[in-house]
């Protein structure tokens, strides 16, 4: 979670709204929308900033770029700072890949057959037709859920602050790829990866990679993912596989010399997840870039993402949740405002933890909304209750106990976190996943350990072999 806060996002999204209600948007117009949806990446996914890896993946990219019919665009290769293996691009040549997808990569066949893959949609215009299919959406999101028990009942400053926070419970309206689209982005992919002296098997090759990783992930709670917008077919693997049989491999040198070169621009990669971004301890969630801690109700399903952290009752009838209302300002500034827009709306002053906060409730007929806000580090955050229904009261107490519980981290906690980070290793002759997991202390299963490395659980290393592991290591704190 990175905490940002949704202003210009929800401008952006209002007047994309608009121009598709008047059906008036153009081709140019979404390619601007998706400049703008890249800012947005930047806020509220993150990027990874190690040099070596960001170059390595871009250097791939333009290569598959330049010999597309865009080449002259100002293409953009980033990598988000994301656990799950995903990757995805926006009109306009932003194509992005996450430092999870990355851990799987064992070849660079393998990482121009995903790049040339999301190529695929943005020359085909697949992506332009999935951002008109979400921003055709996306008001309906807004309107359901317990956030549209209170939508009718707030001003626009403070229905930010309720859209913002709701929405981390609900599902993507980010539309998946249709089955013929995906299949074309597959050809398109696999002939310029062939085009560059890639083997067009390199795509093939991943997506069992990827198939294998969420294999492991099975009846376990996850985030979402490449197959989440890159729906797989049972044939997908296979017609990758025939694709590659028609296509001429052209002469051609990679970015990365050898896999110990491809391997070292790897180095240092966050794996799993980040405390950078706040992690949860049971229901205790503490963030050490933020420098904060914040306990959610018991029993209650939590969820952290980049814009928001919260919390869903298990009647899913109430959530509360924790974001930046507004960055670099005063609590009575932001209390001042929300006046303005509201007519009636009365805060109550008081202190948490020394803190200055203040609070107010908005009821109406479907529901309530409490609002505590808190100054804390020149920023204001909000903690936002919401309840539909004609039981929504019986919530307030613990979205009180929740806002209350809001205070600094403890050194103790600061130096008890941990993170992990993947390494390159030197396999002993005849070590098997399981045995060199247990000497490096990675944080891998050897299931996980296996197939981040594109081998068998009981494969046989070779002395000398490189390999890839999680090692975990003190969490160290990172610029903001």
């Amino acid at each position: 979670m990175t905490f940002q806060s949704n202003r210009r996002r929800t401008l952006a999204t209002l007047a994309a709204t608009t121009l598709i209600a008047h059906g008036c948007i153009t081709s140019r117009q979404v390619a601007t929308m998706g400049d703008k949806e890249a800012e947005k990446v930047e806020q509220t996914m993150g990027l990874v900033r190690e040099a070596s890896t960001v170059a390595y993946v871009a250097a791939v990219g333009r290569k598959l770029a330049a010999l597309t019919r865009l080449s002259d665009e100002p293409w953009s290769f980033q990598v988000v700072d994301t656990a799950e293996p995903n990757a995805f691009a926006l009109p306009g040549g932003h194509v992005y890949v996450s430092r999870g997808l990355l851990a799987l990569v064992n070849s660079e066949d393998e990482l121009a057959g995903v790049i040339g893959h999301e190529i695929g949609h943005v020359t085909a215009r697949h992506a332009e037709k999935r951002i008109r299919a979400t921003l055709a959406t996306s008001p309906v999101a807004i309107a359901t859920g317990i956030g549209g028990a209170v939508a009718g009942i707030v001003s626009p400053g403070l229905g930010n602050i309720v859209a913002g926070s709701g929405q981390i419970f609900t599902a993507s309206v980010v539309a998946p790829y249709g089955r013929s689209q995906e299949n074309r982005a597959d050809e398109i992919g696999q002939e310029l990866a062939a085009r560059a002296g890639y083997d067009p098997t390199g795509l093939t090759a991943f997506l069992r990679a990827l198939d294998r990783e969420m294999n492991l992930l099975t009846g376990k709670e996850r985030e979402p993912s490449f197959f989440d917008t890159h729906p797989m077919t049972p044939d997908r693997v296979a017609r990758t596989r025939e694709n590659a049989r028609a296509l001429v491999r052209e002469p051609g040198r990679p970015v990365a010399r050898d896999r110990a070169d491809l391997l070292s621009h790897l180095e240092g990669l966050v794996v799993g997840e980040d405390p950078a971004q706040g992690i949860f301890e049971e229901q205790l969630f503490l963030h050490p870039q933020l420098d904060l801690a914040i306990t959610f109700p018991k029993e209650w399903k939590t969820v952290n993402t980049p814009a928001a952290v919260g919390a869903l009752s298990p009647s899913e009838t109430a959530l509360v949740s924790l974001r930046v209302a507004q960055n670099d300002t005063k609590l009575s500034a932001v209390i001042k405002q929300l006046q303005a827009e509201q007519k009636g709306l009365r805060f109550e002053r008081f202190e948490i933890r020394g803190l200055p906060a203040a609070s107010t409730l908005v009821t109406g007929r479907d529901g309530l909304l409490d609002l505590t806000l808190i100054e804390y580090n020149r920023d204001v955050y909000a903690v936002t209750g919401q309840a539909g229904g004609g039981d929504a009261s019986q919530y307030v107490k613990s979205f009180d106990v929740t806002a209350r519980s809001f205070r600094a981290l403890r050194a103790s906690e600061r130096r008890s976190l941990k993170e992990s980070r993947l390494r390159v290793r030197t396999a002993h002759a005849g070590e098997k996943p399981a045995a060199i997991v247990k000497r490096t202390g990675s944080t891998w299963s050897p299931e996980a350990f296996a197939v981040a490395n594109g081998i068998e659980i009981d494969t046989a290393l070779r002395g000398g072999q490189l390999v890839k592991v999680a090692i975990p290591q003190p969490y160290t704190p990172r610029k903001r």
